[in-house]
């Protein structure tokens, strides 16, 4: 069976080292024993060690609050622990010995890493900077890996930025992605800013279930109205926002129109269970960059000229300069 230092030589940070100096680390190496399901070290342990698996098999997991997920499996001649050999702080996972397992630990138990590297620096200097190597290289695997085409990562975007209750874009993607994509929309960009004018009433005659049924309605009527160009995004409550990429004035202030105009031939009798009045919406739209040169400014600008037209008694559109212009 291989000694210490020739299990040493296996692990790549000692592979350059020379014989005496794997003999030297082997000094402060200690095997210890395991036994099937044993746990090794725990997520509330400080990560100070390398382990080298002489025989058995480990696997490495991490909590979660819906439960326990496999990261990684080990077998013997491998090692775990490495990128955690620097780190003082608390690990994040948890290892355990799937069989009956015997590994090889450096530093062993009553060893501290950092008296090693002031004792023998001549021999941990090319040890580190091998670590470093290693871990830059893991880093730019890493990179490569969680690309933002990844389709785990798109996925995961989506639900970050997705209305849970409607199925559009929410605030977070307004007020975040949304600047980024303004300048490759262009001048004359729409943000059409919508709100019912009496969606207070629904909720309190027909209970918040039929309001978001309401709701869910009125996202998709939006979507429909914005076309395959533009998408819409629910901003809070009842409000939504509509994005028509290089729309301009007229394009802009007649899809508005067409909004209230969809809104209004909502069946609202099929949603509430009664005969009830049609949906009036309360409407701003502001130009990209006429009406503000980010995001923020065009949602705030937006916003205002909404409830200007709200504050006009609703079932309008306002642009800045107009007029309140009822429908």
């Amino acid at each position: 069976m291989p000694g210490k230092a020739e299990l040493l030589k296996q692990v790549p940070i000692f592979s350059e080292l020379s014989q005496r100096e794997l003999d030297a680390v082997a000094r402060y190496c200690r095997y210890y024993k395991y036994g099937a399901s044993e746990v090794i070290f725990d997520d509330n342990s400080r990560g100070e060690e390398l382990f080298l698996i002489k025989r058995g098999e480990v696997l490495i997991t991490k909590h979660h609050n819906e439960g326990d997920r496999d990261i990684a499996r080990f077998i013997a001649g491998e090692t775990f622990g490495d990128l955690e050999l620097l780190d003082e702080a608390s690990r994040s996972t948890v290892a355990t010995a799937l069989t009956e397992t015997v590994l090889l630990q450096f530093p062993g138990k009553g060893f501290l890493l950092e008296d090693l590297l002031r004792r023998h620096s001549n021999i941990f200097a090319p040890v580190l900077h091998s670590l470093l190597v290693m871990i830059a290289r893991r880093i730019r695997d890493t990179n490569r890996l969680i690309s933002e085409n990844a389709p785990w990562v798109q996925d995961l975007r989506r639900q970050l930025h997705t209305d849970k209750l409607t199925g559009l874009y929410n605030r977070t993607y307004l007020e975040e992605d949304f600047s980024e994509l303004l300048s490759g929309y262009g001048e004359g960009t729409a943000l059409i800013m919508v709100k019912p004018d009496r969606f207070k009433h629904i909720n309190d005659r027909f209970g918040h279930e039929t309001g978001d049924r309401v709701l869910r309605v009125m996202a998709q009527t939006l979507l429909a109205a914005a076309g395959s160009e533009g998408w819409a995004a629910r901003y809070r409550g009842d409000e939504f926002a509509v994005i028509l990429p290089a729309a301009g004035n007229e394009r802009s202030r007649n899809l508005a129109r067409d909004i209230g105009q969809a809104m209004g031939s909502i069946d609202m009798g099929k949603l509430v269970g009664e005969a009830y009045e049609p949906i009036t919406v309360s409407t701003g739209v502001a130009l990209y960059s006429r009406d503000g040169k980010t995001n923020m400014e065009l949602i705030q600008r937006a916003f205002e000229l909404m409830f200007m037209a709200r504050e006009a008694g609703g079932n309008c559109v306002l642009c800045a300069g107009d007029t309140v212009e009822v429908r």
